[in-house]
This record gives structure tokens, C-alpha cells and sequence, in this order.
């Protein structure tokens, strides 16, 4: 039985409201999602609960300042969020650490041990306490989903890109060099 595709989303530039894409226009960005514009910031958004995907993605439009196109794709369990990973790159990744197998955890470690340097946020129900060490070992951000809005969702993609200019370009492979 064929997967139903879950929808993409946009940033009003003007608004700054997430806008869901019909599904011909989601269509002609699969096309040329490879070849994106320099200006384009996509975004992929992997929670298995929908309203709690919706309301990160309307969060996510508030919280981006920038002036560049925001573009938010969706994953409803890890599986699709290791799917679509391995098959596209994105600017930031935002994961709930609960969710459907594989969770939250052993993407984020998939996402490392394939080298990505991509910004990562986890929001969560969990504490952050609970979760602290793994978070840290895998250069994550986190922020509670009791208390996200847009400026701590703001902070915690800011600090998640700061992380990973630490470690390098974003989007750069690993230095594997030995010392």
C-alpha cells in the first residue's frame, strides 16, 4: 500500500505564515528541489503526530527572520525522516525525540555517523535532563514542546548552527584525516 505524501510547506515572505502547498505545486518542487537556489532554506520537520507538526512548522515561519524562502518538508516517523535524509540535503532538521521507530535518538545518531553536519533542533515533550548527554555527544538543540514559541524556537536554530560552524562548513563531510 502506497505511503500518503505529507504535505510541503512555504514561507509568505511578506506574512511570514507557512502557506501548505497544493499538491501540483508540491509536485514541480520535487522537481526541482535538487537544483534549489541559493536562497532557498529547506527545512525538514519529523514528528509523528500531525498537529504536533503543524504547529512546529507555523512556529518555525515566526520564528525565521531571515529574508530567504523557507521551504518545510515532512517525515511521520523516523523511517521517512532517514529516507528523505538520505536522499536530499537540508538546512536544519527539527526532530521530536518520541517518535514512531526509529526515534528520535537513533536518527539524530544516523544523521552523525553518516557525517551530515546539519543543524539539528529536537523538540520534545521529554526533559531536557533526560535526554542532555545525547543531545551534547551529537551537537543537538533542544527545546521543550511546553515551551515552544517563536523566540525559543529562534534561539535554539540559532545556537543548532552555531554547533555545527563549530565543526565546520555546514553541509561539508567529515575531516577525516588523521592527526
Amino acid at each position: 500500500m502506497a505511503k500518503h505524501a505529507l504535505p510541503v510547506f512555504t514561507r509568505d515572505l511578506r506574512t511570514g505564515a507557512m502557506k501548505e502547498l497544493t499538491p501540483g505545486e508540491a509536485m514541480n518542487f520535487a522537481r526541482i528541489r535538487d537544483t534549489t537556489a541559493p536562497l532557498q532554506f529547506r527545512v525538514l520537520v519529523a514528528d509523528d503526530m500531525e498537529l504536533d507538526r503543524r504547529l512546529t512548522i507555523r512556529l518555525l515561519g515566526k520564528a525565521w527572520l531571515v529574508e530567504r524562502d523557507l521551504t518545510v518538508e515532512c517525515a511521520a516517523d523516523g523511517t521517512e525522516a532517514l529516507e528523505k535524509i538520505h536522499r536530499h540535503r537540508y538546512a536544519l532538521v527539527v526532530l521530536d525525540w518520541n517518535m514512531a521507530q526509529p526515534d528520535g535518538a537513533e536518527v539524530l545518531r544516523a544523521i552523525r555517523e553518516k557525517g551530515l553536519r546539519v543543524p539539528v533542533v529536537v523538540v520534545s515533550g521529554e526533559r531536557r535532563e533526560t535526554i542532555a548527554r545525547d543531545l551534547e555527544t551529537m551537537a543537538a538543540t533542544f527545546v521543550s514542546k511546553d515551551d515552544l514559541n517563536p523566540g525559543s524556537f529562534h534561539d535554539a536554530i540559532a545556537m543548532s548552527i552555531q554547533l555545527q560552524e563549530r565543526q565546520g562548513p555546514i553541509g561539508s563531510e567529515p575531516d577525516t584525516r588523521q592527526v
